[in-house]
């Protein structure tokens, strides 16, 4: 693990659009997979995008007032 000094100051995120279709990618490669545990892990990995997403989307917004943040869906991974 960094410690913060070790880390640069100017971090850059990637845009939003990286995340968003990193996410899209994912999807279709869960669609094809038969194996459940694989499924699910790609799943949580698609939605772990998508936060990242939320997150470059905050991060691109100027600074102001506290924006009401969207809850975020609690959906069972499809697992056929």
């Amino acid at each position: 693990m960094l410690r913060p000094v070790d880390q640069p100051a100017d971090t850059h995120t990637l845009p939003s659009r990286y995340y968003r279709r990193k996410a899209a990618d994912v999807g279709l490669a869960a669609v094809a997979v038969t194996t459940r545990a694989v499924k699910a892990g790609l799943h949580e990995l698609a939605r772990d995008f998508d936060r990242l997403t939320d997150a470059a989307d905050c991060a691109a917004c100027p600074a102001g007032p506290a924006r009401e943040r969207r809850p975020q869906p609690l959906v069972k991974a499809d697992l056929r």
